[in-house]
């Protein structure tokens, strides 16, 4: 976690000891305005209520300590970034709340402690408030089905997972058995887990991230290298897709597991009908042609369904040879009919 000015700040600390700390966060409807460097440092001339109090009152320490905590949480307010930074934040405010909360009406200190207590609830509920909505639903694991399949129990009932932005090795592929040991060494059943749909994929299935203990469970497949990366749906994890790189290419400069084999046939290719790279490769001639992509009868485009205007799913045609031809009339793939791109669209129509 990147600390911008949390070395300047924290060493500031002993210097603002005995102040009547600042009221950091000025919330109103989940908004904030947190304050610069400067604005906390000017603070440090600002008069001292620590040293007004009587010096047989046995809590002025007790209130001068809870001030050094409330700094601290305030830097750490102003650096934290994930979830679980904010869930940390969230803890260091209760404890400097607790501590003004013990101080009693009999002492000195006690209006003052009143007051920041207010002040540093609002932090308190500010914190909770950004640490929950950076806390991705929960579910459990239900099974796992081969390297990158899983079923979970969510909230509204059982979901079946496609891991999003991996490919692993199919079952009947070299190292397919040892990727889908491996998840299921990672998701065990009943494991909680987070999930971050991205989704839908014309089996029916979620596209997600998941993750266990804040790790992302298809990034650890890559580095390990029970699974590969894929590209064409790397876009789904976008902000980590530089990890998912570098992940993979630490596993192909290792030789980890998929990765050990002299020639190994990636999962989309095997589906394609590739040899299993536990055999011997057969070069290409040179000047191979591409494969064209299976011709479909010409259909009259108005006898489209209207999803074309939109985004047809496999389900919307009632025949291969229709959604072929939508496939070969929209260059690109726009409505995702061909999703291990061999040009042949809605495989479970033929």
């Amino acid at each position: 976690m990147t600390q911008p000015w949390a070395s300047r700040s924290l060493a500031a600390v002993p210097l603002i000891k005995h102040l009547s700390l600042l009221g950091l966060l000025v919330m109103a409807a989940g908004c904030s305005s947190l304050p610069s460097v400067e604005q906390i440092s000017a603070l440090v001339t600002e008069p001292n209520a620590v040293t007004d109090a009587a010096p047989d009152d046995p809590w002025q320490q007790r209130y001068s300590q809870a001030l050094d905590q409330g700094m601290a949480a305030a830097v750490a307010t102003q650096t934290a970034q994930s979830a679980s930074d904010w869930r940390q934040v969230q803890g260091q405010w209760e404890g400097v709340i607790a501590s003004l909360t013990a101080i009693p009406s009999s002492s000195d200190r006690f209006a003052a402690a009143q007051q920041k207590r207010q002040e540093y609830e609002k932090n308190l509920a500010y914190a909770a408030q950004i640490a929950d909505s950076k806390t991705l639903p929960t579910a459990t694991v239900v099974s796992v089905g081969d390297g990158d399949t899983l079923r979970i129990q969510g909230q509204d009932g059982p979901v079946t997972i496609r891991v999003a932005c991996i490919d692993a090795p199919e079952t009947n592929q070299a190292f397919g058995p040892e990727a889908s040991l491996r998840l299921r060494q990672l998701l065990s059943t009943g494991q909680p887990v987070e999930v971050r749909a991205i989704e839908r994929d014309r089996y029916d299935r979620t596209v997600a991230e998941i993750y266990s203990g804040s790790q992302s469970v298809g990034l650890q497949l890559v580095r390990e290298g029970y699974a590969v990366v894929y590209t064409q749906y790397l876009s789904g994890c976008a902000a980590t897709a530089s990890d998912y790189r570098q992940a993979e290419a630490e596993a192909r400069n290792a030789r980890r597991n998929f990765w050990s084999q002299t020639n190994p046939t990636l999962p989309w290719d095997f589906r394609r009908g590739g040899s299993s790279s536990s055999a011997t490769p057969v070069p290409p001639p040179a000047s191979a042609p591409s494969p064209a992509p299976p011709s479909a009868p010409a259909i009259d485009p108005a006898s489209f369904p209207a999803c074309v205007a939109a985004d047809c799913n496999c389900s919307d045609f009632t025949t291969w040879e229709q959604a072929q031809a939508v496939l070969n009339a929209f260059p690109g793939d726009p409505h995702r009919l061909d999703g291990d791109s061999d040009g042949i669209a809605c495989e479970g129509l033929r």
